[in-house]
């Protein structure tokens, strides 16, 4: 693995956020807000993952549009540079995580996109949130700059 790549990308977030981070067992965990964040290193496969928990579960009865649009997000792995979304089959949490390959992280480009996958991870669970009160319909973020580097809007 690019250890070099990683430590840089997270030394260069740290100075963007103010905040000292570290990496502790090949992960560092942020709170945003009340949002808990983790970047990890992927050993194997010479990659930074970021996840963010989004739900600790699903609506009790989610709307058609949202599965739709939870299951469209599954394939943003397949497309270079958007995030996914998954469901824990063991805990129910529902997780956004976006794939950085370490051959093409620019370091000095890494707190633009952890900003933008906040955004992405932050626009979801308010969708996720607002589905359960009941309002699925006035959970779409107005700002479109949010949306903007992903297939579907959240």
């Amino acid at each position: 693995m690019n250890t070099g790549a990683v430590e840089a990308a997270l030394s260069v977030l740290s100075n963007h956020l103010a905040l000292p981070l570290e990496f502790r067992d090949d992960s560092c965990e942020i709170m945003i807000g009340e949002q808990p964040f983790t970047i990890r290193r992927d050993g194997p496969g010479d990659r930074l993952v970021v996840s963010a928990l989004v739900a600790d579960d699903l609506p009790a009865s989610p709307s058609r549009k949202l599965v739709e649009d939870l299951l469209n997000l599954g394939f943003g792995l397949m497309h270079d540079g958007l995030p996914a979304v998954a469901r824990d089959p063991e805990t129910g949490f529902i997780a956004a995580f976006e794939v950085f390959a370490l051959e093409r992280l620019v370091a000095a480009e890494f707190p633009a996109a952890f900003e933008k996958f906040v955004a992405f991870a932050t626009a979801l669970a308010d969708r996720l949130d607002s589905e359960r009160a009941g309002a699925a319909s006035s959970a779409t973020p107005q700002d479109d700059s949010v949306i903007e580097p992903h297939f579907i809007q959240v």
